[in-house]
């Protein structure tokens, strides 16, 4: 009986081994290869917020790319170690039948006799296939921790980073004075879009512009650039800013989006980052009604979950499309229903909105645009060599249109718009063969209609974290003191974080574990 428990153990070890570490160096390279430089916080965020929405292509990408080369490698260990089982039996056989072809002989002169090595098949005994699992799992470990920089992670979590702690400012505590009539906000996250995609001209790295009409958009309005002489380029990815979520999130509150390896699970908190202060809460302490309009579904990466409980928004996401009957039931394109829907929808509700008598907040997020080569939808054009760059230059036609459309309105004239790219591109095929790496990139942005006027627009080094108290400027709001979060008001003539700390410094500091920004924001302790 003792026997056949240590058999089992020895099995459920070498499983255990050989799955974990197979499965840490398919996962690893799986999640490089289809999201590019993928930071440590979003694997962790991802891992501890519910999967729920997630679009399924991604996770079938991953089964067959991780999960099943992972099985069949445990499977063929567990094959090695049945026959570790029989070694004793095996090697009998071979030597009883004369199976010579397995063996190298070599003589030994000294006791004038030749000697027999197994070569072909290796039999290894119990003890060596668990060694060598454990090998296999160890180099599996350091493979993974190769693809993606986790040790370097565990050792910034050691450290305690005060720079969020002596740069944040809380917007309870400052005045924001909004005017007496309060504009409305149009808000609108551009999927992956980022000024690399413009032309060498306006400070892209394409000789043929793939957004024309989005950079015809950026000249006429406002946009804010880190280049001078009429170049484009948003904001500067940093840590926790450079997902879906952690965009929405950074330019919303004016901080990082952030788990911790040594946070505990956040399902067991009933409130989503309790500690922070958002935009839509602002905006609905004012009475403004907050919307959310979205492809997919909205419960992914703990989008339901922020917007609901930091401004009380209303969602028209791919679920509540089919609720409504806007689109079939069981519809989807990839992650939900396309833009060109979208956009449709966004008309009908921004009508519906304005004829009501509340100021409205209404935030849209594109999605055709998502990695890892967009989708083709019927207005989508053959002009380029590639489908991305066709489906980038789509979006560019539609966000075009719409706001065209949005001018057209009587109610335009009382509506700030502001266009944002969420983060730079996953689309690791398309950086690495068109964009040199040597370019700074940036996200897309741009603010029509602002009731501000900035001090300066160029030359700037900011963030997405920048864009929560801009938003509020641009929307004819005066604050004191010019900083919200640890963003600054970018019409103002303050210099951002990132200009008083220098960029290297930033992103080094926003790597490290901040035991403040756990306790403050993440679990709402007060200081």
């Amino acid at each position: 009986m003792k026997k056949k428990i240590k058999i089992i153990f020895e099995y459920i070890v070498v499983v255990l081994l050989v799955f974990v570490g197979s499965l840490l160096a398919f996962a690893a390279r799986w999640a490089v290869s289809s999201f590019g430089d993928i930071s440590v916080d979003e694997i962790i965020f991802h891992l501890m917020v519910p999967l729920e929405g997630t679009e399924g292509s991604v996770l079938e990408e991953f089964a067959l790319q991780a999960l099943v080369p992972a099985i069949l490698i445990t499977a063929l260990f567990l094959v090695i170690r049945a026959f570790s089982s029989q070694r004793e039996k095996i090697l009998t056989y071979w030597k009883k039948h004369n199976r010579k072809e397995l063996w190298l002989e070599v003589e030994n002169k000294r006791k004038n006799k030749k000697t027999s090595y197994l070569v072909i098949p290796m039999v290894l005994s119990a003890k060596g296939v668990t060694e060598l699992a454990l090998v296999f799992c160890m180099l599996g470990i350091l493979y993974g921790a190769g693809k993606v920089p986790i040790v370097d992670y565990i050792k910034k979590e050691l450290h305690d980073s005060k720079l969020i702690e002596e740069n944040y400012v809380d917007p309870n505590e400052v005045k924001i004075t909004f005017p007496e009539k309060k504009r409305n906000l149009i808000y609108i996250y551009l999927e992956s879009m980022e000024t690399t995609y413009m032309d060498k001209e306006h400070g892209g790295v394409m000789d043929e512009n793939l957004i024309p009409e989005l950079t015809k958009l950026a000249d006429e309005n406002l946009s804010f650039s880190q280049r001078s002489g009429g170049q484009l380029s948003g904001a500067r990815m940093v840590p926790g800013t450079t997902w879906t979520i952690a965009g929405m999130f950074s330019q919303t509150c004016g901080l990082p989006l952030r788990l911790h390896v040594k946070s505990n699970d956040m399902a067991k908190y009933e409130t989503f980052f309790p500690g922070v202060t958002s935009l839509g809460e602002i905006l609905e302490k004012e009475d403004y009604v907050n919307w959310l309009i979205c492809g997919s579904n909205v419960k992914f990466g703990g989008r339901a979950a922020y917007f609901s409980q930091h401004g009380n928004y209303q969602f028209l996401d791919w679920i509540k499309a089919q609720e409504l009957g806007l689109i079939p039931n069981g519809y989807k394109q990839t992650w939900g229903y396309e833009d060109q829907k979208l956009f449709q929808f966004a008309k009908d509700k921004a009508l519906e909105l304005a004829a009501g008598d509340a100021p409205f907040n209404m935030t849209i997020l594109t999605v055709d645009t998502h990695k890892p080569k967009g989708y083709i939808c019927p207005l989508c054009q053959e002009k380029f060599p590639t489908q991305y760059e066709n489906v980038l230059a789509c979006s560019s036609r539609q966000v075009y249109d719409f706001v065209t459309w949005l001018q057209q309105q009587d109610f335009y004239k009382d509506t700030t718009v502001i266009l944002s790219g969420d983060h730079t591109t996953m689309a690791v095929g398309y950086i690495n063969s068109y964009i040199p790496e040597d370019y700074t990139r940036g996200t897309y942005q741009a603010i029509l209609n602002a009731a501000a006027t900035p001090v300066k627009t160029e030359d700037r080094q900011f963030t997405n974290m920048d864009m929560f108290p801009t938003t509020l400027a641009a929307m004819g709001c005066t604050i004191e003191g010019e900083r919200l979060g640890i963003g600054t008001n970018l019409f103002s003539g303050e210099p951002t974080l990132m200009e008083k700390v220098g960029y290297d410094c930033m992103n080094e500091e926003l790597e490290t574990g901040s035991s403040y920004y756990d306790n403050r924001f993440m679990y709402g302790k007060s200081s």
